[in-house]
């Protein structure tokens, strides 16, 4: 169970002083960088080892305390120093429940890696297979595979649809008899033809404005800039050209507001993601083949340097021991006329 201990209040002048510190200390103690049992709870708090996870356990029980304050009724709104207005009670529980374990979690990563090393080293040792869950992308964990597309341009939402338009009266300003006064001066952009290699930055581009309720198809193009899809080759031509074929797909998509056509709208969604997933599909089976294509061409060229290098080293061999060869005739043949 548990008890209560009564403690008196220390008979000094302090007893404010100390009671304010300790509010501010408490204050600062909220801000933390971490929470109190992050290492239990948290999945992605990492500790190092089972010493620094007996550590943090030590700090989340010191750092919480579990002294509460208990005010007695019949001296509650007392000042005096023999007759306290609360008393401390030591409170047992333990904010952790108990059924949640507290060992460290790097004790079944450990019991899953030795039987990989033991693999590694012992071929005799037959592993056995892990059995993965099913991730359900098309169940209930569709939405952690797949988002929103960012689109540059949506239908406008309900409350935007169905809003009152505000008629404003108009209000002709009379003429002013005063002519516009013409600035002496203005700013004009300008773009010098030499530069210098190293300090050269992107074209320039003018100052434009967009008429209301228009979308010109060159805003959309924002993403292409110098070096990065520009000057635009075939790859920026066809994307150009998707794009056109998506706006006007998405020109003939029911309102969202109809939902006679909710389905309808829904089929069309579903084959164009489908269509899109296959492009998809296609790009990376193209960019696979061109890496493979590189690959080739690198063990290809890796090969033919090892064989000239090898070249050069017996041809090396054969002109060391063809010297040998000529300097051992020559010593016989000197000996023999001696």
């Amino acid at each position: 169970g548990s008890h209560v201990v009564t403690i008196e209040e220390p008979k000094t002048s302090f007893q404010g002083l100390q009671e304010s510190c300790g509010e501010r200390s408490l204050a600062r103690g909220l801000m933390s960088t971490n929470r109190t049992y992050d290492f239990l709870y948290d999945p992605l708090f990492i500790v190092s080892s089972e010493r620094d996870h007996a550590q943090a356990n030590i700090q989340a029980t010191l750092v919480r305390s579990r002294l509460r304050k208990v005010p007695s009724f019949s001296s509650m709104f007392s000042s005096l120093v023999h007759c306290p207005r609360y008393s401390l009670y030591w409170s047992k529980s333990d904010p952790v429940p108990p059924f949640f374990r507290r060992q460290w979690k790097g004790q079944a990563e450990r019991a899953r890696e030795a039987p990989r090393q033991l693999a590694v080293t012992d071929a005799s040792f037959q592993m056995t297979e892990e059995v993965y869950q099913d991730p359900d992308v098309t169940g209930r964990n569709r939405y952690k595979f797949f988002d929103r597309p960012v689109l540059p341009f949506q239908q406008m939402i309900f409350n935007v649809v169905y809003a009152r338009s505000k008629v404003e009266p108009f209000i002709f300003s009379p003429a002013s008899t005063k002519r516009a006064s013409i600035p002496t001066k203005s700013n004009v952009g300008t773009q010098t033809d030499y530069r210098d290699a190293d300090v050269q930055t992107d074209p320039y581009s003018p100052e434009y404005v967009v008429c209301q309720d228009t979308v010109p198809e060159l805003l959309t193009l924002a993403t292409l800039t110098w070096g990065r899809g520009l000057p635009a080759g075939q790859a920026e031509v066809e994307m150009i050209e998707r794009a056109r074929e998506k706006r006007s797909w998405e020109a003939t998509l029911p309102q969202l507001s109809d939902t006679a056509q909710f389905e309808k709208r829904r089929k069309m969604m579903d084959a164009m993601e489908r269509k899109e997933w296959a492009f998809r599909e296609q790009e990376i089976e193209k960019l696979q083949e061109l890496r493979l294509e590189v690959l080739k061409e690198l063990l290809k060229k890796r090969e033919e340097n090892q064989t000239e290098l090898d070249m050069k080293h017996l041809n090396a061999q054969w002109c060391r021991l063809q010297e040998a060869k000529e300097a051992k005739v020559a010593y016989i043949q000197r000996k023999h006329v001696s």
